[in-house]
C-alpha cells in the first residue's frame, strides 16, 4: 500500500511534483538581446496618422489629444471638458489680452464731439485717429442724429394727432 501514491488535491504526480517541467528562461541578458530598445521620445515626438473627416492625416500625437478630447467634451464628457480646459489654460489661450497702459485720461481733439470720441476709442483706441475711420464715423454719427430728429418729430406728431 505504501507503494501507491494517490494523486490529488495538494499531491501532484511524481513525475511532475519537483519542477520536471522545463522551464522558460529568466535571464535578463537573452531578453535585452531578442527586444530592441524603444526610443520613447521618438515615438512621442513622432507624427502618428488618424483618420479624420474620412481621411487620414499625419499629426503630432499631441494635437491629436487635443481633438479627441474636443470632440469628446463636446459630446458632453464632463472630464475631457476640463482636461481640454487645463491644456488650454497651459498654453496661455485662456488669459485676457494685456490692457493697453494709459494715464486714465484721454484727451479728444477740439471740435470732436463726445459720442463720437467715444467710439472711436472703442473702435480704434485712444487718439490720433485715422483720417478716413474719422469721417466714416462722423457721417455714421450725423446720420443718426438725423434719423433720432425725425423719429422725435413723427412722434410730437403722433401726440398732438392723439390730444386732438
Amino acid at each position: 500500500m505504501k507503494d501507491e501514491y494517490e494523486v490529488g488535491y495538494g499531491k501532484p504526480p511524481k513525475a511532475t511534483r519537483f519542477g520536471n517541467r522545463p522551464q522558460p528562461s529568466r535571464s535578463s541578458e537573452s531578453r535585452s538581446e531578442k527586444e530592441a530598445a524603444i526610443d520613447i521620445a521618438a515615438a512621442i515626438n513622432g507624427p502618428i496618422a488618424v483618420a479624420r473627416n474620412a481621411t487620414v492625416v499625419r499629426m503630432h500625437p499631441h494635437e491629436a489629444m487635443l481633438h479627441g478630447l474636443a470632440k469628446s467634451g463636446l459630446r458632453g464628457k464632463l472630464r475631457a471638458m476640463k482636461e481640454f480646459f487645463l491644456e488650454c489654460k497651459k498654453a496661455g489661450l485662456l488669459d485676457a489680452p494685456p490692457a493697453p497702459q494709459t494715464s486714465g485720461i484721454i484727451t479728444v481733439p477740439k471740435g470732436v464731439p463726445i459720442e463720437i470720441a467715444s467710439r472711436l476709442v472703442r473702435m480704434a483706441g485712444p487718439p490720433p485717429w485715422d483720417g478716413d475711420l474719422y469721417d466714416q464715423c462722423k457721417a455714421e454719427y450725423e446720420r443718426d442724429c438725423e434719423n433720432i430728429e425725425k423719429l422725435e418729430e413723427e412722434e410730437k406728431a403722433r401726440r398732438d394727432a392723439e390730444a386732438t
